[in-house]
């Protein structure tokens, strides 16, 4: 399987807004948590330069761990599927932004209110397809990543969820780099 960019510019809309509107469907029954009061900040400057800088560490770290040999077959598996995107900057950057702010306000605003922060962390991850009972390895960065959105989780709770916006952002964003990087040089080997 390939993703397409047109398949990839549908799920990054329906992230942005679908996954908002779901949030907010969602906490429309909650008389505990309401929608618009997750967009509350002090400090936008700060959280955000927070959020980047965790995002960035984190992300450094996955690439890191996706070039040890056991994460190796991983890796290329996740950079297979974007061979045929041709990914561009402007590309990178919005589906970034689309899951960075979507899923934070799903996740991060609804879900972790309601679930606690270590249950949304882990259902964001097994939704994501990275925890597989055939794939040893697979779980193995998923692990990981539940790390890193539990990362979000905790950035939104002493931050705010404009913080975790910009970790995932920013966390995405290099990754994309790296599947770019590792796609177009299969590309090249083939040809």
């Amino acid at each position: 399987m390939v993703v397409t960019k047109k398949a990839m510019l549908a799920m990054s809309i329906f992230t942005l807004f679908g996954f908002s509107g779901i949030a907010y469907f969602i906490l429309s029954f909650s008389d505990e948590v309401d929608y618009f009061e997750m967009f509350n900040y002090d400090h936008l400057a700060t959280s955000i330069s927070i959020g980047l800088g965790f995002g960035a560490v984190a992300a450094l770290i996955g690439v890191l761990l996706l070039k040890l040999p056991v994460l190796r077959e991983t890796s290329t598996f996740y950079a297979k599927l974007f061979k045929g995107v041709n990914l561009q900057w402007t590309d990178i950057v919005f589906y970034s932004l689309c899951a960075g702010v979507g899923e934070e306000i799903l996740f991060r605003g609804a879900l972790q209110p309601l679930m606690g922060l270590w249950w949304a962390a882990i259902l964001f991850v097994v939704l994501h397809g990275y925890i597989s009972t055939k794939d040893w390895k697979k779980s193995i960065y998923g692990v990981f990543l539940i790390l890193i959105s539990a990362g979000f989780g905790y950035l939104t709770r002493y931050f705010d969820i404009f913080s975790a916006m910009a970790a995932h952002f920013i966390f995405d964003v290099i990754m994309f780099i790296k599947l770019r990087k590792e796609a177009r040089s299969m590309s090249s080997e083939i040809e």
